[in-house]
């Protein structure tokens, strides 16, 4: 789907006309004919906008620095999204997000109108926002997948400190299942951050970015943030790394200490059997002819079986 944006004089996100020259334009989900109809029109390759399509996209720059009316210029990002996988557990996952720089116009593309960009299309941020200056609203739109990245890894880390919490009470195979869900969406955050670095070192190098005050500002704030989620994702894999290590930890003792009672028992249980066995033998035994044998083995018997029975408790073997 096709939407045209413009911003008024008060900063604010107003609808345009797709006929029109608009500053923006975003496209959700592109089809054939919209690649076709937007490709001729900006002139620019079609794989600019299929790549959205693409889920394993990686972040990357293409004719970055070139004169916006010589060649257009693409810059592909991808932004966090949480969705519930076939396990039914919470992953994380990141989305290809496309901008391309145009003479006229900045045409953006990704599978759906992603959280962030419905905020500012909503007008829902705090401060105004211009889409005619094409270069800091593509840093803007850079620092707001950023900020999406802390703030999605703050839940993650609520959930780890969560489930390091459960440890101490259970070890369940949901958990397992939860916490391997986080693993991959921290190795799916870090590949997405690390793709990007290339990008912004670009981005510096290239003047219109950084001519203007509030232009290099906001490219150093999204560094910044930037920096502060590796941070966080380095962090966080370790602490996931350690509760995993505990859990298989905790699962191996789970497992010694049933093995560990199960065989006490079999030796409890074995004692009635091997005296049993021995008055059993067709041979002479002391008592084996008096009246009171039967309740003199008996005693016996339950005489050494809570003895062992308190042994092995003693011992914590039960």
């Amino acid at each position: 789907m096709l939407q045209s944006y413009n911003t008024n004089s008060a900063g604010l996100m107003t609808r345009g006309i797709n006929n029109q020259i608009n500053d923006w334009i975003h496209v959700s989900k592109p089809t054939i004919d919209e690649i076709e109809y937007l490709s001729r029109k900006f002139n620019f390759p079609k794989d600019y906008l299929s790549c959205v399509n693409d889920p394993d996209e990686i972040a990357r720059q293409e004719k970055l620095g070139i004169n916006p009316i010589e060649e257009p210029n693409l810059i592909i990002f991808n932004y966090p999204s949480k969705v519930i996988n076939k396990l039914g557990y919470d992953e994380y996952i990141t989305i290809p997000f496309a901008m391309i720089l145009t003479e006229h116009t900045l045409i953006t593309a990704a599978e759906d109108i992603p959280l962030f960009l419905k905020k500012i299309i909503d007008n829902q941020i705090d401060y105004p926002v211009n889409t005619k200056k094409k270069e800091l609203f593509i840093l803007e739109v850079a620092w707001q997948i950023s900020s999406h990245y802390v703030f999605y890894l703050k839940e993650i880390i609520r959930k780890t400190e969560y489930m390091e919490q459960q440890l101490t009470k259970s070890t369940e195979n949901e958990q397992l299942f939860a916490l391997m869900s986080l693993q991959k969406s921290l190795i799916y955050f870090n590949s997405s951050i690390h793709a990007s670095h290339p990008i912004f070192d670009k981005l510096k190098k290239i003047k219109s970015f950084t001519v203007q005050v509030e232009n290099r500002n906001l490219l150093h704030d999204v560094v910044v943030e930037n920096r502060q989620a590796e941070v966080m994702i380095e962090e966080t894999s370790r602490l996931l790394e350690q509760i995993s290590a505990v859990f298989s930890s905790v699962i191996s003792n789970n497992l010694n200490n049933i093995m560990r009672f199960l065989t006490s028992i079999t030796i409890v249980l074995t004692i009635p059997t091997i005296i049993g066995g021995i008055w059993g033998m067709n041979v002479n035994l002391p008592i084996d002819q008096g009246s009171f044998a039967f309740w003199i083995i008996m005693v016996l018997i339950l005489f050494i079986s809570f003895l062992t029975t308190w042994l092995l408790k003693k011992k914590h073997y039960l």
